[in-house]
C-alpha cells in the first residue's frame, strides 16, 4: 500500500454533475461497492508523491468506461481516506480539469463533513491494490444495527494517564514505584485491586492506605487526568461515519457516574455531540463487566437484541461481557490488553484501533 498526503482545496464544482451520472454510479457500485456522493474531495499533492504515483502499475487502475465512448472516460483506484472507503478518480488527460498535482477522491459520503475538513487541512490517503478484497483485507464483515463502545482506551486515549495517576498516588504516599505490569494486573476485572500493589500492607493498614490512595487520586483527577486525556485521532470521524450510515451508537463503561460528565466532555472534543444515543456507566446495572448486565441494559434501552450489536473494547473483560450479552465482539489494541490477551477470549476480530472499524462493517448499501 502507498500513503499519500494532500492539502484540501476547493475545486471547480463540476464533479457533482459527473458523479451523479447513472453510468458512473453503476460503475462505482460494481467496482468499489458504494454509490458516490455528488462531488469529489480535491487534494493538492507534492512533487515527490507525484513521482511515487507514477510508479503504480496500470493493472492497479479500474476503468470507468461510459456507454457512449465519445464521452469522458476515467480510471479509478480504491483508497481509504481516514476510516472512509473511497476511490481516487483520474479523468483521461484530454478532459481533465486539474493537473497531475491534484487528487480527486470519490466517497459514499461528503468527506468534508465526516472528516471535519476545511481548505488547507492535510489528510492522508491510503492507496490499495485490487478491488473489494483490498479494501476489507482479511477482516470479517458484519451487518449491524448498533455499535456499543467501551470508553477508556477505546474512544479516549486515557491509559497512559491511568498509569501516571496511580504512580502519582504512590509518590505522594511515599511508596516505591512499581512496574506498570503490576498496575495493569491490578486494573483487571474492571476494578482496581490495590492489594496487587500494596503487597506490604495488610489488615487495617491496607484499608487505611487504600483510602489515602483513593483520596489522592480524586484530588489529582482534575489537575492531571482531565488535562491530559484526549479522544483518539479518528474517534470523531468514525462516529460521524457510523451515524451518517444509520448505525446507532451507544457507550457502556465502568466509569463511575460522578465522572461521566467530565469524560463525555473529553469525548465531545472529537465533534460527536449528539451522536451517542445512550451511555451506561457503573451503577446503572446490578453487576458490572465482565457480567453482561450493563450491555444487556444498553440493548434493552435502545430497543435492540444483542445479535444485531457489536461491543468494541480494549480489554479481555470487554470481550467476555460482549459475548455473554450475545453480541459480536471487537477488540482494539489502544488500551490495556495486548493482542495475546484479547485473543484468549476469542473475539470476532481484533483491530489496531477503531480507525479500522468501518472496514469490518457493511456500511455502504
Amino acid at each position: 500500500m502507498v500513503v499519500i498526503s494532500g492539502k484540501v482545496f476547493s475545486g471547480a464544482n463540476k464533479a457533482a454533475f459527473f458523479t451523479a451520472l447513472p453510468w458512473v454510479i453503476k460503475r462505482c457500485r460494481e467496482k468499489f461497492g458504494f454509490t458516490p456522493f455528488p462531488g469529489t474531495l480535491n487534494l493538492e499533492i507534492e512533487s515527490d508523491d507525484i513521482e511515487c504515483l507514477d510508479t503504480l502499475s496500470s493493472k492497479e487502475w479500474k476503468d470507468l468506461v461510459p456507454p457512449d465512448e465519445t464521452f469522458c472516460s476515467s480510471r479509478a483506484l480504491p483508497v481509504w481516506i481516514g476510516p472512509v472507503k473511497g476511490a481516487w478518480i483520474r479523468p483521461n488527460d484530454h478532459v481533465a480539469i486539474h493537473g497531475r498535482h491534484v487528487m480527486e477522491i470519490l466517497a459514499p459520503l461528503r468527506l468534508r463533513d465526516i472528516l471535519a475538513l476545511t481548505d488547507g487541512d492535510r489528510v492522508e490517503v491510503t492507496l490499495c491494490s485490487g478491488l473489494e478484497a483490498s479494501l476489507t483485507g482479511t477482516y470479517p464483515l458484519f451487518d449491524l444495527e448498533a455499535v456499543i463502545f467501551d470508553l477508556d482506551g477505546t474512544l479516549i486515549d486515557s491509559i497512559e494517564s491511568y498509569y501516571r495517576i496511580v504512580e502519582i498516588a504512590l509518590e505522594r504516599l511515599g511508596l516505591p514505584k512499581v512496574p506498570r505490569l503490576k498496575i495493569l494486573k491490578a486494573a483487571q476485572n474492571d476494578s482496581f485491586q490495590w492489594e496487587e500493589i500494596l503487597t506490604a500492607a495488610t489488615g487495617k493498614t491496607l484499608e487505611e492506605t487504600k483510602a489515602k490512595a483513593w483520596k489522592i487520586i480524586e484530588e489529582a483527577y482534575s489537575e492531571f487526568f482531565l488535562e491530559n486525556v484526549r479522544p483518539f485521532s479518528n474517534t470523531g470521524a468514525v462516529l460521524r461515519l457510523l451515524h451518517a450510515c444509520g448505525v446507532r451508537i451507544g457507550i457502556v463503561t465502568s466509569t463511575p457516574q460522578k465522572n461521566i460528565k467530565d469524560k463525555m466532555k473529553i469525548l465531545e472534543q472529537a465533534g460527536v455531540d449528539g451522536l451517542v444515543e445512550l451511555v451506561i456507566s457503573a451503577g446503572d446495572a446490578a453487576r458490572k463487566k465482565p457480567y453482561p448486565d450493563p450491555l444487556i441494559l444498553c440493548c434493552e434501552k435502545m430497543g435492540l437484541q444483542g445479535d444485531v450489536c457489536a461491543y468494541v473494547g480494549d480489554t479481555s473483560v470487554d470481550m467476555v461481557a460482549g459475548k455473554a450479552a450475545g453480541m459480536k465482539t471487537i477488540g482494539v489494541l489502544t488500551g490495556f490488553d495486548n493482542h495475546e490477551d484479547l485473543l484468549r477470549k476469542n473475539p470476532d476480530c481484533i483491530l489496531d484501533s477503531i480507525s479500522d472499524l468501518p472496514r469490518v462493517l457493511k456500511l455502504y448499501g
